[in-house]
């Protein structure tokens, strides 16, 4: 038999098999014939019957071929439904085509649904998991209550929720009874413009509806295996940070948590103890952990907190003070991670950072692997120098953003013979600024960097704990690197050079 009749026959076997009555059925048609009398039975037997059946069916199998489009695979078919959904209406086309096609992506440009149409749609996806994500498509966006309440028959399936809605739709969903399967969940707060009763509050009004005890009612107290969680809500006001947070934790088996808060006014002041008391009831498993938090108020004394598996701690434009409050109460003894963004707050940093960072250590005995700094301008270079040397283990250290002196900084990590080394297993280096600083400092980023790649003098005997920089990203928005710098980078065995320089982009 030829390949061709082989795969034929395989055909028209998968087509028998799929049009094939069940057994239950033939056992009950076999019954029926042997108890019917003789003058009553067919001419044909069953076996005869299926025989002649196979043979149409091969036949048919020979003779036609499968429509090309089975040969697409489901994600092109699921485009082609979306791009027809989206297609203008006409007369002679159905006001919702879309209610009549099922496992079709939607997109991010999806349509304007109601809470109707949302169930028909989830009510024919079997029992899956689902993945659901609601997001604006302006700021005036308020997703219809019935949406949000249909989820309610469907929260047993929800894997992964997207919600990016005003907080007035977030309460009810407090009511509903768990998420059994959840496992990440990303929450925005957007402006209501029918709640607004101020140019900068995001409904403010809405305060009103957390009532005493209400809020207790955690959305997430039914959700064991829930373990990401990212939420953003700017322009909250101090009362309203502890409440909303109240909402969604503690959650005790979360690994990544980004709480992204903030106050309307940089100058309103947020009792801090709320704030950590809901973080602390979240941090037992806590591995990754981005916080932005109001400023706090002071005089009030901040307790400590211990995140025995955390390795990853990135602080987003906190007041410099109430950073180094924070510091100063945790103890992280798996830390790997550690990042602050100072650009928010114009790169003020607290004159104890350094001193904040070196207790931090001591407490925690964190080996930290990765040191990254933004948008810290006041930082002075022996500061920093001093914090790194109590981060041996350090590979990578980013400094973009602070505006700091070139010169001294590349001397402290310079290697050289007579004298200690810092960073001895630093491998990659991420230096951006606006400018160099002092001018014409570039050469020593070079010297630097051909000290520890031991390149052109610096023939001394390898240490053993000295690593070579594989990776640097050298940036300046304002100035150019001299051709004999760059040259000396682009020679120093760098195997991942990164040297840009927007101002001589617009120049060319």
């Amino acid at each position: 038999m030829s390949a061709s009749s082989s795969s034929d026959v395989d055909y028209s076997q998968e087509l028998e098999l799929y049009l094939s009555p069940p057994d239950i059925e033939e056992e009950l048609q076999l019954s029926l014939h042997e108890a019917a009398p003789p003058e009553c039975k067919p001419a044909i037997t069953i076996a005869e019957t299926r025989s002649r059946r196979k043979a149409r069916l091969l036949q048919l199998a020979l003779t036609r071929s499968p429509s090309p489009i089975y040969s697409l695979p489901c994600e092109m078919l699921s485009l082609i439904f979306t791009e027809y959904c989206l297609m203008s209406i006409s007369p002679n086309k159905k006001p919702s085509p879309q209610s009549v096609l099922t496992q079709a992506l939607l997109g991010d440009n999806g349509f304007e649904v109601h809470g109707d149409a949302m169930t028909t749609w989830l009510g024919r996806s079997g029992e899956v998991p689902l993945e659901i994500a609601i997001r604006p498509k302006d700021i005036t966006f308020s997703p219809p209550s019935n949406i949000l309440e249909c989820m309610g028959s469907f929260c047993h399936r929800l894997r992964i929720l997207h919600l990016a809605i005003p907080l007035h739709a977030v309460i009810p969903l407090s009511l509903l009874p768990g998420f059994p399967l959840l496992t990440a969940l990303n929450l925005s707060l957007i402006r209501d413009e029918s709640t607004r009763s101020g140019p900068n509050k995001i409904g403010a009004n809405d305060i009103g509806q957390l009532e005493p005890g209400y809020h207790q009612l955690s959305i997430l107290r039914n959700s064991p295996r829930l373990t990401d969680l990212k939420f953003v809500g700017w322009e909250l006001s101090k009362e309203m940070v502890p409440k909303v947070l109240s909402l969604l934790l503690p959650v005790s088996q979360l690994n990544t948590v980004q709480l992204l808060v903030a106050a309307e006014a940089c100058h309103i002041l947020m009792d801090p103890l709320p704030y950590l008391k809901i973080l602390e009831g979240s941090c037992a498993s806590l591995v990754q952990c981005t916080l932005r938090c109001p400023q706090w108020m002071s005089g009030i004394i901040v307790p400590g907190i211990t995140f025995p598996l955390l390795q990853i701690l990135d602080l987003v434009d906190w007041h410099d003070e109430c950073e180094s409050r924070f510091l100063n109460a945790i103890t992280v003894p798996s830390l790997r991670y550690f990042r602050t963004n100072h650009t928010y707050h114009g790169g003020f940093v607290n004159e104890s950072f350094a001193s904040d960072m070196i207790d931090l250590q001591e407490r925690s005995s964190a080996p930290l692997r990765t040191f990254e700094l933004l948008g810290m301008h006041e930082l002075p270079v022996d500061d920093l120098l001093s914090i790194l040397a109590v981060f041996p283990m350090l590979h990578n250290l980013g400094l973009n953003q602070c505006d700091l002196d070139t010169a001294p900084l590349m001397q402290g990590l310079e290697y050289c013979a007579n004298k200690p080394l810092l960073v001895p297993r630093l491998q990659s280096f991420s230096f951006k600024n606006a400018q160099l600083k002092p001018k014409g400092s570039d050469r020593y980023i070079a010297d630097m960097v051909e000290s520890r790649n031991l390149i052109g003098d610096h023939d001394e005997q390898r240490p053993v704990d000295l690593h070579r920089i594989s990776k640097l990203t050298v940036i300046f928005e304002k100035q150019s690197l001299s051709h004999t710098v760059t040259k000396r980078l682009r020679n120093s065995g760098i195997r991942e050079l990164t040297l840009a320089d927007k101002a001589k982009k617009k120049v060319n």
